[in-house]
């Protein structure tokens, strides 16, 4: 929620720098290609939608954004011979885990079994809920309360793109950011107003105010049909495919209640892998690149 899909180069950099690194003792490169995908109201993908998603800012659902993986699977790679034999991985922060989780849906979970149509699946700080209980308001943590009432009220327009960045390094959450992550923020979240006229200010944001706020009061709502999906990946206590969790370890916008919560075995749902990254929280990727890859 907020993010652009230009907000993962720097983690992609980093993690074809590593590649190099050990260059020398894998047998050819790990990774061929990188794709990231902007969800239909944000970014240049709000621009392309521009008319849907103004008028219309509710009518968007997490289920359109895993149907953009599934094109992305069928149509672009499932159409070239030479991507037969890659291994196809889904990484998903925060909302977005729900998103390629339901992309699952879309095939017969045998054929996710038997046939390569996707690798794994790689959850960083997803926003899901392990349980109904877990959707009342008074389980969120202060940040996650915090968050969703400021974000009605945002600052939501400026002169420039410069005068956007200066005032954002100023302020929470976006001064704690890797600068990388900011300016390419500020260049691909920002387009101009239409008319400039408008209290002098000339940019705003593409993903607007009224999008951003309704993503936040529907928050992890949305991640219920997730929930039944991911349950059922992790059948008999083994994942179908792949699945690896990625937590911040400062429980920030989510309790560890709910990350434990989402890990526990009792209700079926036993991962792959299960990691902790030092000294960041929800924002892992954002905050700084290196102690992600640490």
């Amino acid at each position: 929620v907020g993010a652009d899909k230009e907000h993962w180069e720097p983690t992609i950099e980093q993690m074809f720098d590593l590649e190099s690194e050990y260059q020398s003792t894998l047998p050819k490169p790990t990774i061929r290609e990188c794709w990231a995908i902007d969800v239909q109201n944000h970014g240049e993908a709000a621009v392309l939608n521009e008319r849907i998603t103004r008028e219309r800012p509710e009518a968007w659902s997490i289920w359109d954004y895993a149907d953009a993986f599934v094109t992305l699977r069928r149509d672009i790679l499932g159409s070239d011979p030479s991507y037969r034999d890659n291994k196809f991985v889904l990484i998903a922060h925060s909302a977005s885990a729900t998103a390629i989780i339901l992309t699952t849906t879309f095939f017969p979970l045998p054929t996710l079994q038997t046939q390569n149509i996707f690798h794994s699946l790689i959850l960083i700080e997803p926003a899901i809920a392990p349980s109904p209980a877990f959707l009342d308001n008074a389980t969120r943590t202060p940040l996650l309360h915090t968050m969703t009432r400021l974000m009605a009220k945002r600052k939501d327009t400026w002169a420039s793109k410069e005068e956007a960045r200066a005032w954002m390094a100023e302020k929470m959450p976006w001064g704690m950011w890797d600068e990388r992550v900011l300016r390419l923020y500020v260049e691909y979240g920002l387009g101009e107003i239409a008319e400039k006229q408008l209290q002098g200010e000339g940019v705003t944001l593409r993903c607007t105010r009224r999008t951003e706020t309704l993503a936040y009061e529907r928050g992890i709502r949305q991640s219920m049909p997730g929930l039944w999906q991911l349950n059922l990946l992790c059948r008999s206590h083994k994942p179908i495919l792949p699945i690896h969790i990625i937590w911040g370890d400062i429980d920030d916008l989510f309790s560890r209640e709910v990350k434990d919560g989402l890990e526990d075995p009792d209700q079926g749902r036993v991962f792959t892998s299960v990691s902790r990254v030092e000294d960041v929280g929800h924002m892992v990727s954002t905050v700084t690149i290196q102690s992600f890859f640490a």
